[in-house]
């Protein structure tokens, strides 16, 4: 009778705690993906673009047949328009598909509120270009 009841309340604690784990790794998965740690050529594309002109220095130039043509104008331009130098960033989700990519990332200034904006990327052989930026977000789906 006992060995039965420890066996009910095992199959109990796993029915209960199966789901749980699984959530938490998905979670971890969905979060970690999406997260400012990504340090892909994508991300870091973003990094070291955001670095320099959160800075209010020149943006690392286009390579040569990026894509770019007619995909928005200048990104520096408006990423100073919307949010003065200096600022903090923080990538907030992205998504990649073959040779493009968007990337929401949160603008801080000084003593501000962030901006959200998304970044318009492409890639040409193994490098990627910023080519455009707008405000909002882009939604993404992680699955």
């Amino acid at each position: 009778m006992r060995e039965e009841r420890r066996s009910r309340a095992g199959l109990v604690l796993l029915a209960v705690a199966l789901p749980l784990v699984v959530t938490v790794v998905v979670m971890a998965v969905v979060f970690a993906g999406t997260g400012s740690s990504g340090t892909g050529p994508l991300h870091r594309t973003v990094h070291d673009y955001l670095d320099a002109v959160g800075r209010g220095g020149a943006a690392p130039a286009a390579g040569t047949g990026n894509g770019c043509t007619g995909t928005g104008g200048d990104p520096t331009a408006t990423l100073r328009g919307l949010v003065a130098a200096p600022f903090e960033h923080r990538i907030v989700s992205s998504t990649e598909s073959g040779g493009t990519a968007e990337v929401n990332v949160d603008l801080t200034p000084p003593n501000g509120a962030p901006v959200a904006v998304v970044l318009e990327l492409r890639r040409a052989a193994d490098r990627w270009d910023v080519c455009a930026a707008s405000t909002g977000r882009v939604v993404i789906d992680p699955f």
